[in-house]
């Protein structure tokens, strides 16, 4: 899973540059103006769906390309879109553990600090946490700090914040079983030299593999170690969107429904038989596709002034379609 050479930061459109921009735009505002709402191109064809990961890594190289021509983004829609994406991601990341709040009973904790009755105060703490934990994401990536023992320890330690205070931030020193499932963890005893392993891959990899194959990989074998009591899932699900951000890919979401998180749990078991398997990569990767498509199609409907120098690289590659019929 080689990893292409990773773009510089956007430089200024030339003058013909600009000039083919500016036409570009008008003929998408063209399309905007005939749309009364909803996305004004479908991104599905302009990025047809590849069928197996050597095709998605490289268009999703391609569509960080396209991210980055509009960055830097507009910081209020940025905000905005934050929140929604932010409390999307923190109902379905704890949902799939089992966490009863629906997505408007989370957006009430964690945005307006409301409690929910008849809900048990540990699925308020998991919001509520989630939520700081993202923000620790955010951070890190900010920060352009290698992912490190001590971001992971960190992670978790905010995932069981007032849940366990005892094992948060701690590698387990029991035996631990998921219910209903028949697979059997590493020995405690194993934890520290499994984790030592964990982060020696991490740093042999981290420039010679694609980011997004990167990401899926340190997510599926942080869950197969299963280094913490608890929480391990959201805290391997945290990693992976961290070494997205860190790479210019956004926090992608996956998603909580039963065929979604079939797909998921049936992938990851795919990883466990056989850690060559392109399964689980190729889950990620189909997901992250997904959140950059919805990224982009936000961003590039942005009409501010300041907006109309961005964007060369995307509207460049959706040319065709602007062109045509």
């Amino acid at each position: 899973m080689p990893s292409p050479p990773r773009p510089a930061f956007p430089a200024p459109p030339t003058t013909t540059e600009a000039a083919e921009l500016a036409q570009l735009r008008a003929l998408y505002d063209q399309r905007a103006e005939a749309v009364a709402a909803g996305s004004v191109i479908d991104l599905e064809r302009a990025f047809p769906p590849p069928p197996d990961l050597p095709g998605l890594l490289d268009q999703l190289t391609i569509l960080e390309r396209c991210l980055a021509s509009f960055r830097p983004f507009n910081a209020g829609q940025m905000r905005v879109l934050q929140e929604q994406f932010d409390t999307e991601y923190t109902y379905e990341s704890n949902r799939i553990e089992g966490n009863t709040l629906s997505w408007q009973e989370t957006d009430l904790v964690v945005n307006k600090g409301m409690t929910i009755g008849g809900k048990p105060l540990k699925d308020h703490l998991e919001a509520v946490n989630h939520q700081f934990a993202i923000g620790l994401i955010r951070d890190l990536a900010a920060a352009e700090k290698d992912f490190s023992e001590d971001a992971l320890l960190r992670l978790h330690a905010v995932i069981l914040q007032g849940i366990d205070h005892a094992n948060g931030g701690v590698y387990r020193t029991v035996r631990v079983r998921i219910k209903g499932s028949t697979h059997i963890f590493p020995n405690p005893a194993k934890v520290p030299d499994l984790m030592r392993d964990y982060f020696a891959f991490y740093g042999t990899h981290e420039d010679s593999w694609h980011p997004v194959a990167l990401a899926a990989v340190m997510h599926a074998k942080l869950v197969n170690i299963h280094p913490f009591i608890d929480g391990n899932g959201r805290t391997a699900r945290l990693v992976m969107n961290l070494i997205l951000m860190r790479a210019g890919y956004p926090i992608t979401i996956i998603a909580s429904e039963n065929t979604s998180r079939s797909a998921y749990y049936d992938a990851l078991a795919a990883f466990d038989r056989d850690e060559a398997s392109p399964d689980f990569p190729a889950f990620v990767a189909r997901n992250v596709r997904r959140w950059c498509l919805i990224l982009l199609d936000l961003v590039a409907s942005d009409i501010a002034a300041e907006a109309r120098a961005k964007g060369y690289f995307f509207f460049k590659s959706i040319e065709p379609l602007l062109r045509s019929d």
